[in-house]
């Protein structure tokens, strides 16, 4: 029998970072002034990786998607994991628990 992998208990999704809008302005604002500064100062990440059982949609993992211009980059290592790893192993490498 084949072992579960994250992937069919768990999806990953981009999604805006926490906050309200003056929150969400001051981080564009601060990822502008970053770009503008040739990467010498480090850029906020505006979204997140939010990982949710497929089950019932609870949050189970909200990591900080990195660099605002390529936020698809941890969302593709997030994809690797739960497709190569088993629910139980994909929650210890990313330090996530599983809601009670």
């Amino acid at each position: 029998m084949q072992e579960q992998r994250a992937a069919d208990v768990y999806e990953a999704a981009l999604q805006p970072r926490r906050g309200g809008r003056v929150l969400r302005s001051a981080r564009l604002l601060a990822a502008f002034a970053a770009e503008l500064a040739w990467g010498l100062l480090p850029q906020p990440s505006l979204s997140d990786v939010v990982v949710t059982r497929r089950e019932d949609g609870r949050e189970v993992l909200r990591v900080a998607a990195g660099d605002p211009n390529v936020p698809g980059e941890m969302l593709a290592l997030v994809h690797q994991h739960l497709a190569d790893l088993t629910p139980a192993a994909f929650l210890a490498e990313w330090g996530a628990e599983e809601p009670v």
